[in-house]
């Protein structure tokens, strides 16, 4: 029986990546999905986005990074990490092909039983009504900016039907609740990197063979 794998934010660990996927045994009939920010802070994004791109059985929702590099790419002004322009030069020559496919990522994907974003959903909206910036950037409710971790978290109010898996916000273990779940452990600071393994929503995890990045706080 095939399996649904959602992987949290890689970051450019293109080993842990792989390190995961064999602690899973995932096989070539497994759907491998990415919640989001396969590139920046990490070794080897390049690796990892044309691992994505050549696995005709995996795809990615659009990170924060990655609407950021595309921005770029697409001639409008943004103020860019010192984290994504470095990953500009890392893809060099692929820079223009890569961004061309990372422009075709869906900002959301639904499963089903399972909705999967990279930052979070503002509650009461539908899908259609989220936007690029909240499905990428959505962290509280009511702080001082989207993204800000001081406020109400989106899933404390969020009561959907539907389970939402999520990267972006980095937790020490997976945040586990009745209808959220959120992946993000930091691998690219030394943490872990997580997957919940559908449909049985097993979750999987492996250290990180090193800190690549400091974590702000």
């Amino acid at each position: 029986m095939s399996r649904t794998i959602v992987v949290g934010d890689i970051h450019g660990c293109y080993t842990e990546l792989k390190d995961l996927l064999d602690k899973i045994d995932a096989t070539p009939e497994d759907r491998l999905i990415s919640v989001g920010d396969l590139v920046t802070k990490g070794p080897a994004s390049r690796e990892v986005l044309e691992f994505f791109r050549d696995n005709g059985n995996a795809q990615a929702v659009l990170g924060n990074h990655e609407y950021a590099l595309l921005r770029y790419y697409k001639g409008e002004a943004v103020d860019l990490e010192p984290a994504q322009s470095r990953a500009i030069v890392e893809l060099g020559d692929a820079f223009d092909d890569l961004m061309d496919w990372v422009s075709r990522f869906p900002h959301y994907l639904d499963l089903g039983s399972h909705m999967i974003v990279h930052a979070g959903i503002r509650p009461g909206r539908t899908m259609e009504e989220q936007s690029v910036e909240d499905l990428t950037e959505l962290r509280t409710l009511d702080g001082p900016n989207p993204g800000s971790r001081i406020g109400t978290p989106w899933f404390e109010r969020y009561e959907g039907a539907k389970t939402v898996i999520f990267g972006h916000w980095v937790f020490t273990s997976p945040l586990v609740r009745k209808n959220a779940l959120g992946i993000d452990t930091g691998c690219v600071y030394g943490g872990r990197l997580t997957a919940v393994v559908l449909p049985e929503q097993r979750l999987v995890d492996i250290p990180a063979r090193q800190a690549y990045a400091e974590k702000k706080e």
